[in-house]
């Protein structure tokens, strides 16, 4: 039951490539989020300093280099996602080479 749910319905083919074009998308909005998070924070650090509240500062600094951190996993997910896309274009592109 649960299996329908989350995967969609069996009849229902995607490529690997179609998936690959997907997932790239989702890091895509990710690094998208986390950007705008990452500009938040740099703002109230300014705002906190302004007032001399280094401690609420420092704390926002903190959770900008943290969101820094996600934004390089992101990066290197979306890396070995274009490596896998054009591993599966070469291994089309080879059995097409066979084929003829």
């Amino acid at each position: 039951m649960f299996a329908k749910l989350f995967r969609g319905c069996k009849g229902e083919s995607v490529s690997a490539s179609d998936e690959l074009k997907q997932a790239l998308e989702n890091l895509d909005k990710k690094e998208t989020v986390l950007q705008r998070k990452i500009s938040i924070e740099v703002e109230r650090a300014k705002q906190f300093t302004k007032v001399r509240n280094k401690e609420a500062a420092i704390q926002c600094l903190k959770r900008k280099r943290f969101y820094e951190g996600q934004l390089e996993q992101l990066s290197s997910f979306q890396m070995r996602i274009h490596d896998q896309e054009n591993k599966t274009l070469l291994v089309k592109m080879a059995s097409l080479k066979n084929s003829s």
